[in-house]
């Protein structure tokens, strides 16, 4: 079983546990979920998902800030999207519907850490290489694969969860219907272990 195939285990008997519970009433799940998005910022995100995942609150806000500097629009020039920077097929296979959704993205990225991290038995340094590289890479290459832009990846974490985040983000609301204005959005990403400006979807020359 691959780790996508073990996140949509995980998640069809969380469902089917929820389902035997009980639903609530639609109408009100609704309403209360607009409430909460209007008033939720991205550090309840990351605190609720990282409890609920058992990641590491401040690994999962370091690899958000080195992938999309938290940026909720930002898409790469190879496709990667939103704060965790989720290419289209693992999103689809975390059950991401809307890569441009906060709590969606960070939740996807929590999810493929934890596996990873469970997966590589805790080891910080090739879990991270795997999320950057792929699984596939570290197997190839018995560990941290000798790419520079992995390389600098894990260094970048790693200054990160040394030095602290940019951003405060009990300040930044976990609601992105803005993305809708027409107004743009840059972001800073690593390419080739060199920082790239991201600007409405496009890499800054």
């Amino acid at each position: 079983m691959n780790i996508l195939q073990a996140v949509n285990a995980a998640d069809k008997t969380a469902m089917q546990s929820q389902n035997a519970a009980g639903m609530t009433d639609n109408a009100e799940e609704t309403f209360d979920s607009v409430i909460d998005k209007k008033t939720r910022t991205l550090e309840d995100i990351f605190q609720d998902v990282a409890k609920e995942y058992e990641v590491p609150v401040d690994l999962l806000k370091a690899v958000a800030q080195a992938e999309s500097g938290f940026d909720a629009n930002a898409v790469s020039s190879c496709g990667a999207s939103g704060i965790m920077q989720l290419m289209p097929k693992t999103a689809e296979g975390l059950g991401v519907e809307d890569v441009f959704d906060p709590e969606q993205n960070i939740t996807g990225g929590a999810k493929m850490l934890a596996y990873l991290l469970d997966d590589y038995d805790g080891d910080t340094t090739l879990a991270l290489a795997a999320y950057n590289a792929g699984s596939g890479a570290v197997a190839k290459y018995g560990g941290v694969p000798p790419y520079e832009e992995t390389r600098n990846y894990i260094r970048r974490i790693n200054d990160i969860l040394d030095g602290g985040l940019e951003k405060d983000l009990s300040y930044i609301s976990a609601d992105n219907t803005s993305r809708t204005s027409g107004q743009g959005s840059t972001s800073e990403v690593l390419r080739g272990g060199t920082p790239v400006k991201i600007s409405n979807g496009k890499e800054n020359t």
